[in-house]
């Protein structure tokens, strides 16, 4: 029996969107400017402008995310649009450690772009437990100056998660 609280089987979270017990993503502030989160939707639009004053949401989620969860890249960026919120995306599949390294450089440089510009920024993924944090990582080791075991122990504090940290030594030690 099912209590209150208890997640769905892992085959019902995969078929489609996840029960949100506040109504909105679970999220956590790493920095004022910077949140790790839950992937939003595009009835979170609003949420996101109003109540947080994000100004721009970078996704990590992949074609094969969107779909599980019933999302489309064309209505998310209509929806946020039309809140005033730039949207980017950098897909990389959930797992693959390839897909991630072939898109932190760009994730990174998209964060940085769009704190410089001023605005707060939304990054996620799915669940916000390993892309996300391990780009969020990246970006405070990249554009905060902090070594990597600081970046990581700042982003955990913020966010319990499981970081892909061997590809981020890899990835910066050369």
């Amino acid at each position: 029996m099912r209590r209150d609280g208890d997640l769905p089987p892992l085959h019902l979270q995969l078929a489609g969107p996840a029960a949100r017990p506040r109504g909105h993503p679970g999220h956590d502030f790493v920095l004022p400017e910077l949140v790790i989160g839950e992937y939003p939707t595009p009835e979170d639009a609003t949420w996101l402008r109003d109540a947080h004053g994000f100004g721009a949401v970078v996704s990590l989620q992949d074609d094969v995310d969107l779909q599980r969860k019933g999302l489309s890249p064309g209505g998310l960026e209509d929806a946020y649009t039309a809140m005033g919120i730039a949207f980017v995306r950098h897909p990389a599949a959930d797992g693959d450690l390839d897909a991630v390294r072939r898109v932190l450089d760009g994730a990174v440089a998209s964060l940085h772009t769009q704190i410089g510009a001023g605005r707060r920024v939304y990054l996620h993924c799915n669940a916000g437990l390993n892309r996300a944090p391990t780009v969020a990582i990246a970006y405070l080791h990249v554009h905060r100056g902090l070594e990597l075991e600081a970046a990581r122990d700042r982003v955990k504090l913020a966010r319990a998660c499981l970081p892909y940290w061997r590809l981020l030594v890899d990835h910066y030690s050369g």
